[in-house]
């Protein structure tokens, strides 16, 4: 990880990359460690830099503000969800789901057809009788 150091109006202001960025979001997101022992952890100086990249980068903060931990009802940051639902990809899904379940009630209705059928030529009763013990 490299942090780089900038002087501005006489303060030296800590840079870091994106990747650290995610990490530290990360680790709060999954394992439910407060903000301020990250900053700890990390040495990092601003109390808002979490929230700031989270914000930045496309995360959503799923702990409420009083300080109640309801767990997490999210994991993914909202930048990947975004890019991997391309709306053409979804219709094309969408589209080869209802062939399947299509093709999924013709099957199933042949084997019902089948099975009247055995049932009134062979005299034999295939389907389970419910009254029966």
């Amino acid at each position: 990880m490299e942090i780089q150091l900038k002087q501005i109006q006489g303060k030296v202001i800590q840079i870091y990359p994106e990747s650290f960025k995610r990490k530290v979001i990360e680790e709060y997101l999954y394992t439910g460690v407060t903000k301020m022992t990250l900053l700890r952890k990390y040495g990092i100086k601003t109390k808002s830099g979490i929230q700031r990249w989270m914000k930045k980068l496309g995360y959503k903060d799923v702990y409420m503000p009083c300080g109640f931990n309801f767990g997490k009802l999210i994991l993914t940051p909202l930048s990947d969800v975004t890019k991997s639902t391309d709306v053409d990809e979804l219709r094309k899904k969408i589209k080869e789901l209802e062939h399947q379940l299509q093709d999924e009630k013709l099957r199933s209705e042949a084997y019902e057809r089948m099975i009247e059928k055995a049932e009134k030529e062979l005299k034999i009763p295939i389907r389970k009788k419910f009254d029966t013990r």
